[in-house]
């Protein structure tokens, strides 16, 4: 039908205001029909990555209810939900327009919102907007949507009306160029009882200019990265802020818990409770943090020995990131550059790589490192040592066997306590009884220097024999049997053809051959074939999704290329998240997730700009 009647579909949710029921659509993980919103983008290159992976879990009630409104979330009363976010280049980054720029949406809706009246409300996301919704939470004026829309933007706002095709869908709907600032899109359906449906939601950028950006691509351990920036419109006014942060540290696990009351509810993002950190629930929350205490919360929302971020005065065109502490490996560099008018008026990204000064001694094959007099392809272990410090391992577990020349000695490690169940090799020495130790590791050993590349799923110890047995003289053949749950697997969309055992050879990262061999309900099985025992970690790489196009019944895959980029979600979203299995798929929490990105950019500088003063006065009495 045309529009008017509530659709025939999966409902996620429902906020039930004063003046009216707005319900939530679900998502699946169909990206032609699962109800996305994604964005044409004229230029590939400004595209800016998102934090990944992005994950959000929703614990408390179903039912909440808040100052006269109240929600309901379908799901079962004692169900915690967790969503992750998708992992294609369409979905993690965030288009960056200009102002000449057209820009353009696509809706790809499930075949029963075919021919449905919709209607598209595009409104600029600004600070203000974002402290208006705070203060209209602290002061309880929720419970009119009407009310609490209209004082959030402000008027700031274009509705434009249109109905789906044949199947559900919308494609390349022109808004034309727009001014610079950051945007969100709400497509909504009016139904015939007076209630609405969220269809999708999205968020994107427009810069007044494009950011050059002078920086150099890699830096040495110890130093400072110098960076300068130019092309911003009336530069000399302009406040560049930038944050350099590692890849695997630039992540967004977010935790939303709540007992169904304001004061029992917690956003956690990277084990930071934002609402305790910033002081969201004080009134003088608006000016509490002074420059200084600003630049400190954000370092410690990036954690510590993560990255570094530097906020310059008005006008200051050069700045630098202090990195000297910083591990190597590879970075994003994020830099942008705002108005107290106009907000952010430019945003860039680029990578940079930390690399080692060259005198740095790697785990696995140094017997040095590795407690012992490691020969090639192998480390030591001795008879239950590890060289690994005692506070970075989270279990470990043993097992002794007779050696014996010419047999194949296999150290099966029954208790489960890490994810290693057997190691074997053939024996090429007689060596007697000795001890093979398994660590499951809490994070990166310190023996290594860099991190592996892909999806870490765990970082492992694998020590045999005393020092320098496990080497190519007196063993051959090695396996190490492991195994990888199927919860992260579905969680982190793992492509499991591309599941890896990594073993850390002497100053490198090598990826062995590793081969599927079992599964069960919980866990699939691999071996991999090593040539001898240290550090290793087992890795992935996540699923490709393609958007596909439609036409009629046949679907036609085009691939992450064609500009098109979504942050679909809804506002309820944010706060509730969903069930994922392989059926129902994601839905998830986008509009939060590009809403938090976004407005924290501009309201974490717009900050600063204002407690300029401020701090200078502070200073001067310190």
């Amino acid at each position: 039908m045309a529009g008017g009647g509530k659709t025939d579909v999966n409902q996620l949710g429902n906020i039930n205001f004063t003046d009216k029921v707005v319900y939530f659509q679900s998502h699946t993980s169909d990206p032609a029909e699962g109800n996305w919103i994604t964005m044409g983008c004229p230029n590939e290159g400004r595209r800016v990555q998102l934090p990944q992976p992005i994950k959000l879990t929703y614990k408390g009630p179903k039912y909440v209810e808040y100052s006269g409104a109240s929600g309901t979330l379908n799901k079962g009363e004692k169900e915690s939900y967790t969503i992750t976010y998708p992992s294609t280049d369409s979905y993690t980054t965030l288009p960056v327009y200009l102002p000449d720029e057209d820009v353009s949406m696509s809706f790809h809706g499930e075949t029963g919102l075919e021919g449905e009246n919709v209607d598209i409300y595009l409104f600029k996301v600004t600070s203000d907007c974002a402290y208006g919704l705070l203060d209209a939470f602290q002061a309880g004026d929720i419970e009119n949507l009407n009310t609490l829309f209209q004082d959030s933007v402000d008027g700031e706002y274009e509705k434009y009306s249109t109905q789906l095709g044949d199947c559900g869908d919308l494609s390349d709907y022109d808004l034309g160029c727009l001014g610079a600032g950051q945007y969100c899109i709400v497509m909504v359906q009016q139904n015939d009882d007076g209630s609405m449906t969220v269809l999708s939601s999205t968020v994107f950028v427009v810069v007044e200019s494009e950011l050059c950006v002078s920086s150099p691509s890699s830096i040495k351990k110890g130093d400072e990265l110098d960076i300068s920036i130019t092309g911003a419109t009336n530069e000399n006014t302009c406040t560049y802020g930038a944050v350099l942060i590692k890849e695997q540290a630039y992540k967004a696990n977010i935790e939303i818990n709540s007992d169904g009351t304001r004061d029992g509810t917690s956003v956690i993002v990277n084990d930071l409770d934002l609402i305790d950190e910033f002081d969201i629930t004080s009134s003088n929350y608006r000016s509490k943090l002074t420059r200084n205490e600003l630049q400190k919360e954000i370092q410690t929302l990036i954690g510590e020995g993560n990255g570094a971020i530097a906020i310059g005065e008005s006008g200051q065109k050069k700045l630098s990131l202090t990195a000297f502490d910083l591990p190597v490996g590879c970075y994003y560099l994020l830099v942008g550059a705002y108005t107290p008018e106009k907000g952010l008026v430019g945003l860039s990204q680029m990578a940079v790589e930390i690399k080692s000064n060259g005198n740095s001694n790697g785990g696995g094959n140094s017997g040095e490192n590795n407690g012992g007099k490691g020969g090639k392809g192998g480390g030591s272990g001795g008879a239950g040592g590890s060289p690994e410090p005692a506070k970075n391992v989270k279990s470990k577990e043993l097992c002794q066997q007779f050696v014996s020349n010419g047999h194949r000695i296999k150290f099966e490690f029954t208790k489960g306590a890490t994810s290693v169940g057997y190691v074997e090799f053939g024996a090429k020495k007689t060596a007697g009884k000795i001890t093979a130790i398994i660590e499951e590791l809490k994070g990166k050993s310190p023996l290594t220097p860099t991190e592996p590349e892909g999806e870490i799923y765990k970082h492992l110890n694998i020590w045999v024999g005393n020092g320098g047995f496990a080497n190519s003289n007196n063993i051959e053949n090695a396996i190490v049997g492991f195994r990888v749950s199927k919860e992260w697997i579905t969680e982190n969309h793992i492509n499991t053809d591309a599941i890896t055992l990594q073993h850390f050879n002497g100053d490198q990262w090598d990826s062995l051959k590793t081969d599927k061999v079992d599964e069960d309900d919980e866990y699939l099985y691999f071996e991999a074939e090593t040539p001898g025992f240290s550090p290793f970690a087992i890795t992935a790489s996540k699923n490709i999704l393609e958007i596909g196009e439609k036409t009629g019944d046949t679907e036609v895959q085009s691939t992450s290329d064609a500009g098109q980029q979504d942050n679909s979600g809804s506002v309820m979203e944010s706060e509730m998240s969903s069930k994922e299995n392989g059926k129902t798929g994601l839905r998830i929490a986008s509009f939060f997730i590009g809403f938090l990105v976004i407005v924290l950019t501009g309201t974490i500088i717009k900050k600063k700009i204002d407690q300029n003063n401020e701090d200078g006065d502070e200073d001067s009495e310190e």
